[in-house]
């Protein structure tokens, strides 16, 4: 097996693993019945947390003297406020500062899970990760760019640091987890910086990229000393400096960097890449606001967690819309609309399996009549065809609406194109509504002479050739097969990107339609179907006006030689005279 494969199975075997993981352990995350405030570096205060009761032998605002704490309660308060898990089977002894003097209590972890602010945070970090799963084993297997591959380590990195600190652990080994979940969050920030400085691409001179590198790097670095070096010095010491929330905006200020960069693109980006950027920036900004509520909870620890994991969902969200819709990272992979009206489908018929099953056990007794069983599931049937029709509405108009617009465009002109009248109106107007309505960078009409295919229209800037032999490889397919031909892999003048449609009509090539590649999104197959559509029409229609134009010319033809005869009739009765 080649190596890459086997690592990206071995990848995907992780991310699995991963997401069950929390699936099956997030609501069992056992931790201190309280949260810790550090007021300073000597001083915590603690906090309640709403619907878990404080250990009778505690009151909400004692001070927790953190230089007095044994080594384990130190990993202890560590790992709590690094969000990680602690195990149940430990006793932890804090020493809590009364009227002057220090006072040793027993804590022992509770499960969290019977709290609802705690209920809130278990859903949105589970949504969150199974969203990052979901971006991660898109870009890993379907990336074909360095940003696809930035976003793909920012992705994994970060659902391996969420699993470290969901895993029970105690003393040097929490601390050793602990350390190795905030190394992988600051790996993750380094393959988000590597996906905006890609996208950004050709916009940076080489000395503007060294200095965005260079403020990152030493960003990033201020956030490792707080990351790494604060809990390390606490344990060591107890002193609680750098673990105090207001150093918390040096882990969350080198993401200030990439959106920076995206922000940079967006300005100077042509106007059919903005929305495709936009997408992207607005992303980056929701996410960087959500961890810099996390590291500075300004809005108090549990409130500013959970505002934190649920606005990480919602621009993780984006981020996978903008990828599937809008390929702001090049991913080898189409949103199908067949697919996706499918999966609808079945969603439906299950909803109407699972509703139907409820009505007969709650409501219908052993002796309904056999009419008023079959009414039922014709009545929910009829309810959620209207549903249906919505669903696929919005899915239409929320992830097809370029598709749908570009469809119904071009079908209506392949319908209306029979009724020009002119030839070279006909001819500009193709190429006029496939370009407007498609982004495509070209697009291009060659016509039948005997030497050969001759360009009769085009838009875009690309030069292409005037005039393409009749034994042209494109146009030796185009006979033989009738069907488009992917320029790729074919070599002709025409080039190696985009594609080629025959315009034919009773088994004649008279014309072909060439079409160029877009940038940021490949054709699917309905598009491509849509344009051979077109092109059939035009074609037809195209003939329809030659053969108008030729009739024309042979009754003209017809009309002079009818007066010749008549004149020569006229001049030889006036000679037999």
């Amino acid at each position: 097996m080649h190596r890459r494969s086997s690592l990206l199975i071995l990848l995907t075997a992780f991310i699995a693993l991963a997401s069950t993981h929390l699936i099956l352990t997030i609501s069992q995350r056992p931790g201190l019945p309280f949260s810790i405030h550090v007021v300073d570096a000597r001083t915590a205060v603690i906090e309640p947390i709403p619907g878990i009761p404080l250990p009778s032998a505690l009151r909400a605002g004692d001070q927790i003297d953190l230089a007095a704490q044994p080594p384990a309660t130190r990993i202890a308060i560590i790992i709590t406020n690094g969000l990680s898990t602690l195990s149940a089977r430990q006793t932890y002894l804090f020493v809590i500062r009364r009227g002057g003097a220090n006072t040793t209590i027993p804590i022992k972890p509770v499960r969290l899970n019977a709290a609802s602010s705690v209920r809130a945070f278990y859903w949105s970090t589970l949504g969150f990760n199974l969203l990052l799963a979901a971006v991660a084993l898109l870009t890993l297997w379907r990336g074909r760019d360095r940003a696809a591959a930035g976003l793909a380590l920012w992705a994994a990195a970060f659902l391996a640091a969420y699993n470290a600190g969901f895993v029970p652990s105690h003393g040097v080994v929490g601390l050793g987890l602990l350390l190795g979940a905030m190394s992988l969050i600051l790996l993750a920030r380094v393959g988000f910086y590597v996906m905006a400085e890609s996208m950004v691409g050709a916009a940076l001179s080489p000395q503007a990229r060294m200095w965005w590198r260079a403020g990152f790097v030493l960003l990033l670095g201020l956030g490792a000393i707080h990351a790494l070096g604060g809990p390390l010095a606490f344990v060591a010491t107890g002193w609680a400096e750098l673990i105090r929330p207001a150093y918390g905006v040096a882990l969350s200020a080198s993401y200030l960097v990439p959106v920076a960069l995206l922000f940079v693109s967006y300005r100077r980006a042509q106007a059919a890449q903005r929305l495709r950027l936009r997408w992207m920036l607005g992303s980056s900004a929701l996410f960087s606001a959500g961890i810099f509520l996390s590291n500075t909870p300004i809005l108090g620890f549990i409130t500013s967690t959970i505002a934190q994991r649920f606005t990480s969902a919602l621009a993780v969200g984006g981020f996978l819309y903008a990828i599937l819709r809008h390929r702001v990272v090049d991913v080898a992979v189409v949103l199908n609309r067949a697919l996706v009206y499918a999966a609808t489908t079945s969603l439906l018929l299950g909803l109407l399996a699972l509703l139907e099953s409820l009505i007969e056990r709650t409501t219908l007794s052993r002796g309904a009549s056999l009419v008023l069983e079959l009414a039922v599931p014709v009545g929910l049937g009829a309810a959620l065809s209207t549903v249906h029709r919505r669903i696929e509405s919005t899915v239409e108009q929320f992830l097809f609406r370029r598709q749908y617009r570009e469809d119904t465009a071009l079908r209506g002109f392949a319908r209306e194109c029979a009724f020009v009248t002119q030839p070279d109106n006909l001819l500009d107007l193709t190429v006029d509504q496939i370009r407007l309505h498609t982004d495509a960078p070209w697009v291009a009409l060659y016509e039948y002479t005997p030497e050969g295919f001759a360009r009769t229209r085009q838009r875009g800037s690309r030069e292409l050739p005037a005039q393409l032999d009749l034994d042209d490889l494109a146009l030796v397919k185009l006979r033989a097969h009738a069907t488009e031909v992917d320029l790729n892999g074919t070599p002709s003048r025409l080039g190696r990107e985009g594609y080629a449609f025959p315009l034919r009509a009773r088994g004649r090539l008279l014309g072909i339609l060439a079409v160029g590649p877009r940038s940021d999104e490949h054709y699917v197959a309905d598009e491509r179907e849509l344009f051979a559509h077109v092109a059939h029409e035009v074609g037809a229609a195209l003939f329809a006006l030659r053969a108008q134009a030729t009739e024309a010319l042979l009754d003209e033809a017809r009309a002079r030689n009818a007066t010749l005869l008549e004149l020569l009739r006229a001049h030889g009765a006036t000679l037999e005279s």
